[in-house]
C-alpha cells in the first residue's frame, strides 16, 4: 500500500507489481478509439494510426515534455482547446447572439459530471473553485457551540480554512495524525463523540496519493447521524468516483487538474440527505426559481444543488469542461479502465524505482 507522487495506488489494500504492464494493462490505443472516430473529421491520418500519433493529437502536452505534474494543473487535451477557441471567436463576432447554443454546454457539463460521479445533474453544482464549494457546507450548516469538525493532518489548505473560520462560532476543530502517512479509520472512529457533527477529509492525499477508506468512515458517520464528506480534488478523473458507493455527504473538486480542463469550474455534490440541512447562505438571483422574473424578490430556491449557483456562471471554463468531460465519456472501458491503467503504470513506476534503491513513501 505505496505511493509515488500524488497518483493513487492502492487497490483494496493491495499491490501488484508488473514485469511489463504493457501485458496486463488496457491498451491506449484501444481506448482512444471513440474519440477516434470523432477526430477524423478534424484530422487528416496518414495511414494506419500507431499509438504514439494519438497521444501526440489528443494530448499535445506529449510532443513537447513527459508531463507528470497532473496534481497540479493538467495539460489541456486539443479537443478542449478548439472548442474553447470556437466559443471566443463566436463571442468576438457575434457577442450573446448565440448564447443559447452555448449554454447547453453547460446542461452537458452538469448531465456528464453527474454521469461521471455516478450522481444525478440535480445533485450537482458549479463554483468558483474546491474551497468555495467546501465553504458552502460549511456556512450553511447550523452550527452551535461545541460542535466538533474532524479532520486529518495533511489535508489541503482548502480543507483547511472552511473548519476554521467556525471556530469564532464556538466549533472545535479537531486534527487526526497520520500513522505512516496515512489515515487509519480507527483512528477517527475512536475520536468521534455525541459533539462530533462532521468529518471532512480527501478520497486522495494531495501529499501521497495515498487513497482512504471514506467509504468505511463514512458508513460509520451515517449510522451515528454526522456529516462526512470529502475534498476529491485527487481523484476525479484518475479513479472511478462513485458518489453513492462511498455514501459520502458532500463531495467537493475543481475542473483543472486530472479532469484536464480549464481553470476553474468549481464541483459540489450534495446528497439528497445533505441538501435539507443545509442554509442557502449566499442566496442570489441565480437560486432561485425563475431568475429572469427580476423584481420578484420573494421566489422559492431552486429544486436541488442548483440553488448554490447563486450568479451568472463562468461560461468560458465551463465550455471547456464539457468538452474534457465529453472525452472521459468517450474513453472505451470508461473509468474503470483509466484507474486501472493509471495505478498499473504507477505500480511498474514503483517497482523499478525501489530497484534502483530510491525510498517510497
Amino acid at each position: 500500500m505505496e505511493s509515488i507522487l500524488v497518483i493513487p495506488t492502492v487497490i483494496e489494500g493491495v499491490m501488484i507489481y508488473m514485469t511489463n504492464p504493457r501485458e496486463t494493462l488496457p491498451s491506449l490505443d484501444d481506448m482512444l478509439q471513440t474519440l477516434l472516430l470523432f477526430e477524423e473529421g478534424e484530422h487528416e491520418f496518414t495511414g494506419e494510426v500507431d499509438v504514439q500519433e494519438l497521444r501526440h493529437l489528443f494530448f499535445p502536452v506529449t510532443r513537447t515534455c513527459i508531463y507528470l505534474d497532473h496534481g497540479s494543473n493538467g495539460p489541456l487535451p486539443r479537443p478542449v482547446v478548439r472548442t474553447m477557441h470556437e466559443y471566443v471567436d463566436d463571442v468576438s463576432a457575434f457577442g450573446g447572439i448565440h448564447q443559447p447554443r452555448w449554454m447547453e454546454y453547460e446542461r452537458g457539463a452538469h448531465r456528464r459530471l453527474a454521469s461521471l460521479l455516478h450522481a444525478r445533474p440535480d445533485q450537482l453544482a458549479f463554483t468558483a473553485n474546491t474551497g468555495d464549494s467546501l465553504m458552502m457546507v460549511a456556512e450553511g450548516l447550523h452550527w452551535q457551540e461545541g460542535d466538533v469538525v474532524i479532520s486529518a493532518e495533511g489535508e489541503f489548505p482548502s480543507n483547511v480554512y472552511p473548519w476554521l473560520n467556525l471556530q469564532a462560532q464556538g466549533v472545535e476543530v479537531q486534527t487526526i495524525p497520520l500513522r505512516e502517512h496515512r489515515i487509519v479509520p480507527e483512528d477517527i472512529f475512536e475520536r468521534i463523540t455525541e459533539r462530533t457533527k462532521l468529518v471532512s477529509l480527501s478520497l486522495v492525499a494531495f501529499t501521497t496519493g495515498y487513497r482512504s477508506d471514506i467509504a468505511r468512515i463514512a458508513r460509520y458517520c451515517q449510522e451515528r447521524g454526522i456529516v462526512c464528506g470529502i475534498d476529491a480534488m485527487q481523484a476525479l478523473g484518475v479513479l472511478d468516483v462513485n458518489v453513492q458507493e462511498l455514501g459520502v455527504s458532500y463531495l467537493a473538486a475543481a475542473s483543472h487538474k486530472w479532469l484536464l480542463a480549464p481553470r476553474i469550474v468549481g464541483i459540489l455534490y450534495v446528497s439528497d440527505s445533505l441538501l435539507p440541512q443545509l442554509h442557502t447562505a449566499r442566496r442570489g438571483w441565480f437560486s432561485v426559481e425563475v431568475p429572469m422574473d427580476f423584481f420578484n424578490h420573494q421566489q422559492e430556491l431552486k429544486a436541488g444543488a442548483a440553488r448554490f449557483e447563486y450568479s451568472t456562471t463562468n461560461l468560458t471554463p465551463i465550455v471547456g469542461f464539457d468538452t474534457a468531460l465529453g472525452i472521459f465519456e468517450s474513453i472505451d472501458g470508461g473509468m474503470a479502465a483509466i484507474e486501472q491503467r493509471a495505478l498499473g503504470l504507477t505500480d511498474y513506476a514503483i517497482t523499478g524505482l525501489k530497484r534502483l534503491g530510491y525510498p517510497v513513501i
